[in-house]
């Protein structure tokens, strides 16, 4: 028979087996940027038909409550304001969908017409003119014939309200020095927290460890590399790219992958991946802004580079200028 202490044996010894096989893998891949994983499609090929586009359901929420802001008389100022606008979209993102099934009875209306009174000091023929309002944009922005059939989809099809011009990213202003820039101290701390995420990574580390580190290391990356804009002579105008490298921090170290995923294995599916689906469904942002990510993560990796991260970043630059044309073309089709 059987017993416990047999049955934990071969459980740990399976899970090492599964950690050898990950850490070998790891291994090849970091000789290997350019492998490949399996594709993954991305949020633009969902099969929005024309004058539509995919949208993931926090950011349909979002933009369903845009009008809100008129309401609030100023621009939202701080965490406290978008948490009140969103909370306030959420209301009555659900109340519209109870009123398309019928559902919603007179006492519902009236709850939600005092909340919009109270929320943003309307009379009660301002609020239930609000409330009228947000019913029809949700039929009209979403409607029910566009849904995905898949009821567990997390994505939405949005009608699209405007059209955006996408211009590719002003290369022709960005002046810069070719001379590296060596790290010091606070480079070298940096370098030193990336090494230990990506030990974090190989060593299946407890997430909450990982967490805690990742988010050290993304406000010492941002400043880190800031500062290397300026050292390198990039205009003023380009020292915001630095502020892009957050989401990108968080889908190597902090998103669920097949493979195990560092700064140096990034492959170009996983690339693929973070620009045509990862960064739309989680930045919410004006079109025009996404275009920074591909110049952002290109120079970030030649940073890397320069603090000695990374002997050779030349093969991740050249993966992603291979994407940047591609991405454009992304934005085009999800926001033209």
């Amino acid at each position: 028979m059987t017993n416990k202490k047999d049955i934990n044996k071969r459980r740990n010894k399976a899970a090492q087996k599964k950690q050898t096989q990950r850490k070998t893998k790891a291994a090849a891949l970091r000789k290997r940027p350019e492998a490949q994983v399996q594709y993954r499609p991305g949020i633009t090929e969902m099969g929005a038909p024309d004058g539509f586009r995919s949208i993931g359901m926090a950011q349909a929420i979002m933009e369903y409550g845009k009008p809100l802001n008129e309401y609030l008389g100023r621009e939202p100022r701080g965490t406290d304001d978008l948490n009140m606008l969103m909370q306030t979209s959420m209301l009555l993102w659900n109340h519209a969908l109870n009123v398309e099934k019928d559902e919603a009875d007179e006492l519902e209306k009236s709850d939600v017409v005092k909340v919009l009174s109270m929320t943003f000091g309307l009379d009660l023929a301002a609020a239930e003119a609000l409330r009228k309002r947000m019913v029809d944009r949700r039929l009209s922005l979403f409607p029910s014939d566009k849904q995905p059939k898949e009821r567990t989809t997390p994505f939405m099809i949005m009608r699209k309200e405007t059209v955006a011009e996408i211009k590719p990213f002003p290369y022709e202003r960005l002046k810069r020095s070719e001379d590296s820039i060596p790290p010091g101290p606070e480079d070298n701390a940096l370098i030193e927290k990336i090494k230990k995420l990506d030990q974090f990574m190989m060593d299946e580390a407890d997430y909450g460890a990982v967490e805690k580190l990742l988010t050290k290391t993304k406000d010492a990356a941002e400043k880190r590399y800031k500062q290397w804009l300026v050292d390198r002579g990039f205009p003023v105008e380009f020292h915001g790219l630095a502020q892009c490298l957050h989401i990108y921090f968080d889908f190597v170290y902090g998103y669920m992958h097949d493979d195990i995923v560092t700064l140096k294995t990034v492959t170009l599916s996983y690339l693929t991946e973070f620009f045509e689906d990862f960064l739309l469904r989680k930045v919410y942002g004006e079109p025009q802004e996404y275009i920074d990510w591909p110049p952002a993560i290109k120079f970030f990796y030649l940073f890397l580079g320069d603090k000695g991260y990374m002997e050779d970043p030349a093969s991740m630059m050249t993966m992603i200028n291979g994407l940047e044309l591609r991405f454009l073309h992304t934005l085009k089709k999800q926001f033209s």
